[in-house]
């Protein structure tokens, strides 16, 4: 298996503009926006809530996250509120086509900013390689992650992205 340690050091080489990043992290926003419109519609009631399938597959990636790096999953939740909010509060409330419209609407924008990022500021690109779909779900927390080292914070899985692979943490 993989650590986190070893999935960030093959992403970082491939992400080093802070252009680049910065689209990458918004990115991940609104690729998990278009997603959860359509599961907005997908609607359970329990007890005195009402439970959607969006409920379901943020619970499901913030928990991911926190796997990964405890600190940045946590960080990169936050902003997954208002994306919640945004995604069913409001545009799954549109009538279908119209809500179905706007999530393949904003995927697409999604798609054409990070692929033109890498493009442009990256002048390389990495196809689904590192990862797959699963990455775009996740991106914050390798960008977080990043901005934690920056910030002095988690120096022993600094350590150990830098000493190369099969490389753990010391006790």
């Amino acid at each position: 298996m993989t650590s986190f340690a070893d999935k960030l050091r093959v992403w970082l080489p491939l992400h080093e503009n802070g252009v680049s990043r910065a689209v990458h992290f918004v990115g991940a926003y609104l690729f998990i926006f278009a997603l959860l419109v359509p599961l907005g519609f997908l609607r359970l009631p329990v007890g005195g809530v009402t439970l959607t399938a969006a409920h379901a597959l943020l619970a499901a990636v913030v928990l991911y996250a926190v796997s990964l790096e405890w600190t940045a999953g946590l960080l990169m939740a936050l902003p997954l509120a208002p994306t919640l909010f945004a995604a069913e509060a409001v545009v799954s409330r549109l009538p279908a086509g119209a809500a179905a419209a706007v999530a393949l609407g904003v995927m697409a924008v999604r798609f054409a900013l990070v692929v033109g990022a890498h493009v442009v500021f990256e002048k390389k690109t990495h196809g689904l390689s590192l990862g797959g779909p699963l990455l775009f779900f996740i991106e914050p927390v390798y960008l977080l992650t990043v901005a934690l080292f920056s910030l002095g914070m988690k120096q022993a899985l600094r350590a150990q992205v830098e000493a190369g692979p099969g490389a753990t943490l010391a006790a």
